[in-house]
């Protein structure tokens, strides 16, 4: 069985001041495949998974390569599927 993570949100104000990234940086890596994109909240709103930004803050500080950080990112968004089950 998957292990299960709470789900929270996490807006992108809260994002950018744990990851200590600019605006620019953060839409540069979502582009980039270096860091997951927002989940649509709503009309003109959207947030982050706060266990995709936990994942990924570990990524940066384990020093992974870009194709690592991508190939983790993938695989965030695809778990998301199983979000629902």
């Amino acid at each position: 069985m998957p292990e299960a993570h709470p789900i929270r949100i996490e807006r992108k104000p809260a994002v950018l001041n744990r990851t200590g990234m600019s605006h620019a940086t953060l839409y540069r890596r979502i582009s980039e495949g270096l860091f997951p994109p927002g989940v649509s909240l709503g009309n003109r709103s959207v947030g982050w998974l706060a266990h995709e930004v936990d994942t990924m803050l570990n990524a940066f500080a384990s020093g992974k390569t870009t194709e690592e950080l991508q190939a983790v990112v993938k695989l965030l968004v695809e778990k998301r599927q199983t979000l629902a089950n």
